[in-house]
Parts: structure tokens; C-alpha cells; sequence
């Protein structure tokens, strides 16, 4: 069974970026998230870093901000990226991200 995913890029010197992180529909709200996420920052940490972040945007879950926020994480910056919505693209379906609405979208 497909359970979760979790990335950590140790590639610039002294950072660690939580890459990816989730898990699957079925987990939410069962204490899956809070210990993948124990597991992700107990390996981060371990590592010679001096900060650990991660970079969230409205395609998350709606809760993953305050899952962030609650495991410890705090808001740094907010900015406005404009881009090609991946769903009209082809690259994610257009029922990914069902809390965003999809503008363009062709029948």
C-alpha cells in the first residue's frame, strides 16, 4: 500500500529543504503525517544544518500550512508566483488540487 513520500535536498551547504512531503488520502488525520514528519526533521537535524525549510503554495492540502506551522516551521515569506496552471497542461489532472479552482479549463 502506497503510504506517503518525503524528500529532503541537502544539496546547498548548510540548508535542508523539505522537498516533498505527504501522505495519502486515507492516512489524513491519523497521526501518519506528524510521524513521517518526526522522521523527516529527526534526519534533517542530523545533518551539520543550520536551517530546515520548506517552500508550501495553494496546491498543498488545505491544513498543510498549519500541519507546518504546528511541526514547528514559521511563515518567512509570502509572495505571488504567477504560473501555468499544471492541471491545463496535462501534467496533474484536473482533479488535483480541488480547493483551487481551475480557470481555463476546457470541456
Amino acid at each position: 500500500m502506497d503510504a506517503g513520500l518525503l524528500e529532503l535536498d541537502f544539496r546547498t551547504p548548510g540548508d535542508c529543504e523539505l522537498a516533498f512531503f505527504g501522505i495519502t488520502a486515507p492516512l489524513i488525520g491519523r497521526g501518519a503525517g506528524r510521524w513521517l514528519m518526526t522522521q523527516a526533521l529527526a534526519r534533517a537535524w542530523s545533518e551539520p544544518v543550520s536551517r530546515v525549510w520548506v517552500h508550501t503554495c495553494t496546491f498543498d492540502h488545505p491544513a498543510a500550512l498549519a500541519f507546518y506551522q504546528r511541526s514547528g516551521f514559521r511563515p518567512f515569506r509570502r509572495q505571488i508566483e504567477i504560473v501555468d496552471d499544471p492541471r491545463l497542461a496535462g501534467i496533474l489532472p484536473l482533479s488535483a488540487a480541488p480547493h483551487v479552482p481551475v480557470i481555463g479549463a476546457r470541456s
